[in-house]
């Protein structure tokens, strides 16, 4: 499976610099020694800072510390014991400069500079006269002359680029001197990805599935599917995302950072020195016993996540910790991330829950519901002077069938980039297991950059019907969200406003549109399905186009993917396996008949069309299989298969197609019936029961092909009137007398 590179942030850091083994303890405090394993540097090296952020148990008592600041060099990554105020306003992902005499411990994972800095590296081009000029990247915040609005422009892109694709993952299972990562590379891979493989067990809830349903197929983590590297002589061989790593290193008692470390250099060793040229994401199964009670911890704008052993099968923390690594910060309430409306607060030890996804800061920052969503932007900026705001909100889980908004920003007044976020949290599908706030309005702020960068927010408030919260302080002008009322799960009103009170003004009486001009005949347009009980199926009426929409999205009574009016097979013909769960494994979630040429005109009978099935494939899709069929009449369907049985393309969703010729008749049907593993030949049956097959109708209206002559030429001359008789006249001469003899 090819998978698309992730576009990353992080400065190269391939040049090449010495450095040296010897003891120098003059570089160093009085009588402290240098271990064998540090390098000191000779010259100065280039490297990145990263900001790592440290988790620990739901309400779990903790010493250690909630954030370090780190240095990666050539991939190797290090702490920074004396980080300054200067350092530490750097965004994670910036180049550094590393200053001569750094010691560099492969042994403690901890960076010493011995009094001299650690600075932002800066640009190294001249101009013509050959003074230095500054470097300007398009993501570096603030840059000269830009705009308020254009700095917000760059955020939402940068946001967009990280927070969308597909991305590749390689779960690494550690072995060390003396222990283990707890479980066997199969039960990692069916954690992380949700692939059942020969475990015998389904998990409908991991980094893959969950990523994939809160942002509707718009950011994906897939499995790298192979990679072989050499290790001394020793192949190493990543198979569907997950790979075995052995370290000659102790864990109990060593610190996480060496055995990472450790690690990180076995895989460069093996794969090449661009971890990132291989797959996007990394994250590293770390065994019991290293130092500390921590459980997970990531690397903001970057792309290593590391867990404490079982923590690496925990979908709260994967989502959480590559949440990090996508640059999103904690979300805080009164504590630093005990927000538990969202994955960026606590992460729980649950194998199959939390089901949820962000709240309204970290869902805004990611991108998934506005313009680059799968079903529209519904999401809604507002601004001091744009008057009293009422709308009706929507919970995330509907965002692909609801007319209404799902979010809600509000532009804090100073222009600070401190803004607030609105949603409606409603507890349903995706987002079921809310642990904070299921079925409440919250209010949520970000401490800087407007809701597109990283940066920590704080859960305000958690508002029932009828409440409302008012600003402070901590907001740049006085303003008010109303609960004006809730409907269940389904949906909540709220009043926005500036000042004491809401006032509406009226809207002007509109100006009725103008007549349409009448459509081409036998042209319907595309018309969207809906569920005809009689059939037990969707029908569209006459049109070019016929779509299911999401009338046939799911399959049977999988997990979070249950399908509507199911099986949508005519007359209840077929019935679908309900094994598995959603967009982990088997279904078709879509069905569209178009004319193949792209016109047009209504479907007609003898009209040359092209059937689409958008399907989700499971693992690489080589095991999955789909057949099309077509029937002349849905009341009474004979099916006739359309071209030969095809095989997903690859894994997750993917669009298969193929085209026919419409028979006669006036309500038609057609089918895609889709496999796992099947035995059956073509064409042998038009629906199958295995128990992750799926078999989806549509009923579509076609017109007769009924040729017209050409119309009765007109006559090509007047018919001839009928003649009309003048009066004989009266005669002008007096009558001859009578002669009188």
């Amino acid at each position: 499976m090819q998978f698309r590179k992730a576009t990353t942030f992080l400065v190269s850091t391939a040049s090449f610099f010495l450095t040296s083994n010897v003891a120098a303890t003059s570089l160093r405090g009085v009588g402290e020694e240098v271990e064998t394993e540090d390098d000191i540097l000779t010259e100065e090296k280039a490297g990145t800072f990263l900001l790592a952020l440290v988790d620990y148990e739901d309400r779990s008592i903790h010493s250690g510390p909630e954030e370090t600041f780190n240095v990666m060099v050539d991939n190797s990554i290090f702490e920074i014991d004396d980080v300054d105020d200067e350092l530490k306003r750097l965004a994670s992902g910036e180049a550094v400069t590393i200053p001569v005499g750094t010691v560099l411990s492969s042994k403690s994972g901890k960076v010493e500079t011995n009094g001299a800095k650690i600075k932002a590296k800066k640009g190294d081009k001249k101009d013509d006269s050959g003074k230095e000029k500054k470097t300007k990247g398009l993501f570096k915040r603030n840059l000269e002359g830009r705009t308020e609005v254009q700095q917000r422009n760059v955020d939402q892109l940068r946001r967009h680029l990280v927070s969308l694709g597909d991305k590749s993952v390689v779960a690494v299972r550690v072995q060390t001197t003396d222990a283990v990562y707890g479980f066997s590379e199969a039960v990692l891979r069916r954690e992380v990805f949700g692939i059942r493989g020969d475990t015998g067990q389904d998990d409908t809830l991991n980094l893959s599935s969950g990523y994939e349903q809160c942002s509707y197929g718009a950011l994906t983590f897939t499995p790298l599917a192979s990679e072989t590297g050499n290790n001394g002589g020793d192949e190493v061989s990543i198979a569907d995302g997950v790979v075995t790593i052995n370290v000659d290193v102790a864990a109990n008692g060593n610190s996480d950072g060496n055995v990472r470390n450790a690690v990180t250099n076995k895989i460069k060793a093996a794969f090449g020195s661009d971890m990132q040229a291989v797959a996007d994401y990394w994250m590293y199964c770390l065994p019991p016993g290293t130092s500390g009670s921590w459980i997970a911890y990531a690397y903001i704008n970057s792309y290593i996540s590391v867990y404490n052993n079982q923590w690496c099968n925990y979908p709260s923390g994967q989502m959480h910790e590559i949440g990090h690594n996508l640059g999103y910060a904690h979300s805080g309430e009164s504590q630093t991330y005990d927000d538990q409306s969202g994955m960026m607060g606590y992460s729980y030890s649950q194998d199959e829950g939390p089901v949820m996804c962000f709240n309204a800061a970290k869902s805004w920052q990611t991108g998934w519901y506005g313009v680059s969503g799968e079903y529209g932007d519904k999401t809604l900026e507002y601004s001091f002077g744009d008057g009293c705001l009422e709308k009706t909100l929507s919970g995330i889980a509907d965002y692909e069938i609801t007319p209404n908004k799902v979010l809600i920003k509000i532009v804090n007044p100073s222009n600070n980039g401190a803004d607030l976020f609105v949603a409606f949290n409603a507890k349903k599908g995706i987002n079921s297991g809310t642990v904070e706030a299921g079925n409440q309005v919250t209010v949520v702020q970000v401490g800087s950059g407007g809701g597109n960068v990283y940066s920590e927010s704080t859960l305000l408030a958690k508002l029932s019907a009828e409440g409302s919260y008012t600003t402070g302080s901590n907001f740049g002008g006085d303003l008010t969200v109303e609960v004006v009322g809730i409907s269940g799960n389904d949906s909540a009103d709220v009043k926005i406003y500036f000042g004491s009170e809401c006032t509406v003004t009226p809207p002007p009486v509109p100006t009725p549109p103008p007549t349409p001009l009448p459509t081409k005949e036998g042209q319907s347009g595309p018309q969207m399905a809906s569920y005809n009980a009689a059939l037990g199926a969707p029908k569209c009426s006459f049109g070019s186009t016929c779509d299911s929409g999401v009338t046939l999205n799911g399959r049977g009574t999988i997990t979070n993917g249950n399908e509507r009016d199911g099986p949508n097979a005519v007359l209840n013909s077929c019935t679908d396996g309900n094994s598995g769960s959603y967009h982990n494994d088997e279904s078709i979630d879509k069905i569209v008949v178009s004319q193949a040429s792209g016109g047009l005109n209504d479907l007609t009978e003898g009209d040359v069309v092209t059937i689409s099935a958008t399907v989700w494939c499971w693992s690489t899709g080589t095991s999955d299989f789909i057949d099309f069929y077509c029937a002349s009449d849905a009341s009474n369907p004979v099916w006739t298969q359309i071209g030969d049985r095809q095989v997903c393309p690859g894994g997750g969703q993917q669009t298969v197609s193929a085209t026919y010729t419409l028979p006669a008749g006036s309500i038609q049907a057609v089918r895609a019936n889709m496999m796992y593993g099947t035995s059956s030949t073509a064409g042998e049956a038009s629906c199958t029961s295995g128990s992750y097959d799926d078999t989806d109708d549509l009923v579509i209206t076609v017109k007769p092909n009924q040729p017209v002559g050409p119309p009765t030429a007109p006559p090509t001359a007047l018919p001839t009137a009928i003649p009309t008789q003048n009066p004989t006249p009266q005669p002008s001469n007096a009558p001859t007398p009578v002669p009188s003899n």
